[in-house]
Formats: structure tokens, C-alpha cells, sequence
């Protein structure tokens, strides 16, 4: 009889779904003779989009936006015919406790959730007060099914025709240095011309720049392309490849790369290279997992939340830290 394993979630978008491309790694490591269904409630996941390329290597079967129902007499779920299933586990990553209890509807033979501290689960969590960043606390759940000492060294698999691409575009006679000075929210950018005075200084020391450009941010592009025209936009050399895979792949050729908190930080953060994340409003240590390639910057730091705050001289001499 097939062992399965179902993880529940409340969606994904594009950051999470890169952070928790490791968990997948460690579940089909830790369990691999386990089917992997992955269910969001009302929340998409873009596991079934835009990170599929990647996630349908580990991930059998998507239930996208079940919406669940806690209640006896409804339907465990509007959309799937969730009552004829049976899981060996149900692993619950997220806390709302109804959620939880509409979860818990779906038949098992182990439920493990930290919801309610832990009140739900079948098998005991160990709470500890002390805040975690958040994948590793689903992985701390992961343990109570497989304990695995030391976590895989997870890296993001790369399309070997995508790479033989950028081989061409970014030769290994130069030394590139990666720049995303864009972001979804307005606070969570450091200011253009403090880019432009750090792309000056990485121009100086002999680095070619590889500009990363979000939709939000296409006015600027003609701009930096004037101030620096031997600059690189790589998505536009490559075609039949979606821009996330490009970033992605980039990271392989890249010395380092420099971004405010922001999507394509995620999509930089693959472990080919180091990565230097510039942090406003929100708590950097919250958002940043224990990565030895990942650097932070916090406006925290110069006790204030307005990004604007960290000066050039902090960013460049934290290049130089890396770059030794």
C-alpha cells in the first residue's frame, strides 16, 4: 500500500514557495518512499504556476484552494472529495486553529500541527518560546516524523541548456556582480542614487554589472542602461525560459549579488553565490535563514526603519567582507 504524506499551507507566493523548495528537498530525502500531496485552503500556491518547473520533481499531486470547512455537517472541502482520502501523516504548517480543525476532518493516521500550541497534534511538540525563522520551524515539525541531524545541502537544480545559455552571455573572463535595486513595496527600497553611487564603485574595481529588473521598475531601466551602458539585463538575451528560472540560473556566474528585500531577493537567494539583502521596515533576522552565502543589512542597524538610512560606505564595506 502507498505511504503518503500530505502538507497543508495557506498558499504561496513567490518568496515562500522559493523558501520552502527546501522542505520539499528534505521530505522526499527523509521520507522517499512517501507521496507528497501539497493542499493550500483559499490561498494559491504558485507550486502549481510558476515554481512547477521545480516543484513537480518532488510534489505528486497539488490540491490548490480546497477551502475547507470545519464543519461536521459541510463537506470537508468545496473542491476535492477530501472524506475518501487517508494519510499516513498530515503535516500543518501554518496556526489558525480553525484551519486546523478543518484539516484534522481529513482521515490520518498521524496529525502534526503547532496550531494552539501544539493542542492538536497526535504526536507531543516541544514548545519553546523562542521565536524561529519560519521554515525552520516547519522543519522542527518534520523532525517528529524523521529527525535528520544535519539539513541536505539544498541547492536549486538548474537547467543545464538554461546555463549553456548564460555561459555564452556572462564568460568566465570577467567578474559580475548581480544588482536588484527594485521591490513590491515602496519602503523596502534603498534609494536609486545610492545604487547608482555603488555601482560606480563596483565599475571602479573591474565589475560588470548584471542588472535584475522588476515589472514596477521598468522606468528605470532605460536610465541605468545610459549611466552604465556595458551593464548586463540578462532577461533579455534569453528567450523560452520564465524570467524566475534566468534569475535563478544567473547565480551560478555571479561573484555576488546586492538586492533590497524584495521578491527577486528570493529568486537570488539559490546559494551559487553570496547575497547581500538590504533590510527597512521589517526585521531581518525574521526573514533570513541560517545561510552561510546570505548577508543582511538592516536600517535597524542605524537605529531607524526608513531604509534610506544605511549608507553606501556600510553596503561597500560589506562587499569587501564577502569578496576577500
Amino acid at each position: 500500500m502507498t505511504k503518503k504524506i500530505l502538507v497543508f499551507s495557506n498558499g504561496e507566493k513567490i518568496g515562500d514557495g522559493i523558501i520552502k523548495l527546501q522542505l520539499l528537498h528534505e521530505i522526499n530525502t527523509r521520507l522517499p518512499d512517501y507521496k507528497l500531496y501539497w493542499l493550500t485552503n483559499k490561498g494559491k500556491t504558485v507550486y502549481s504556476s510558476t515554481l512547477k518547473f521545480i516543484a513537480s520533481k518532488y510534489i505528486d499531486e497539488i490540491l490548490d484552494q480546497a477551502d475547507l470547512s470545519p464543519l461536521f455537517w459541510n463537506k470537508i472541502s468545496k473542491r476535492y472529495k477530501l472524506e475518501k482520502e487517508f494519510f499516513d501523516y498530515i503535516l500543518d504548517t501554518q496556526k489558525s486553529v480553525i484551519r486546523t480543525v478543518a484539516l484534522k476532518r481529513i482521515k490520518h493516521k498521524n496529525f502534526i500541527s503547532g496550531s494552539a500550541n501544539g493542542y492538536f497534534s497526535t504526536i507531543k511538540i516541544k514548545n519553546n518560546n523562542k521565536r524561529k525563522y519560519y521554515l525552520n520551524y516547519i522543519l522542527d515539525l518534520l523532525d517528529l516524523i524523521v529527525i535528520k541531524n544535519n539539513i541536505s545541502n539544498f541547492k536549486i537544480p538548474i537547467s543545464e541548456n538554461l546555463e549553456g545559455l548564460i555561459s555564452k552571455i556572462l564568460p568566465k573572463n570577467k567578474s559580475y556582480v548581480g544588482i536588484a535595486p527594485g521591490a513590491g513595496e515602496k519602503n523596502k527600497i534603498w534609494p536609486f542614487e545610492k545604487y547608482i553611487e555603488l555601482c560606480n564603485y563596483l565599475q571602479v574595481n573591474n565589475k560588470t554589472i548584471v542588472f535584475f529588473i522588476g515589472p514596477d521598475e521598468l522606468n528605470l531601466k532605460e536610465k541605468l542602461k545610459n549611466i552604465f551602458p556595458h551593464s548586463i539585463f540578462i532577461e533579455e538575451h534569453i528567450t523560452g525560459f520564465q524570467n524566475i528560472e534566468i534569475i535563478m540560473a544567473t547565480t551560478k556566474y555571479l561573484q555576488l549579488a546586492i538586492s533590497n528585500d524584495s521578491g527577486v531577493s528570493h529568486m537570488l537567494s539559490t546559494g551559487y553565490c553570496p547575497l547581500i539583502k538590504l533590510f527597512g521596515p521589517k526585521d531581518s533576522k525574521k526573514f533570513t535563514p541560517e545561510n552561510p552565502n546570505l548577508f543582511s543589512i538592516s536600517s535597524s542597524d542605524f537605529n531607524s526603519k526608513n531604509i534610506n538610512k544605511i549608507p553606501v560606505s556600510r553596503v561597500i564595506k560589506e562587499i569587501e567582507k564577502v569578496l576577500i
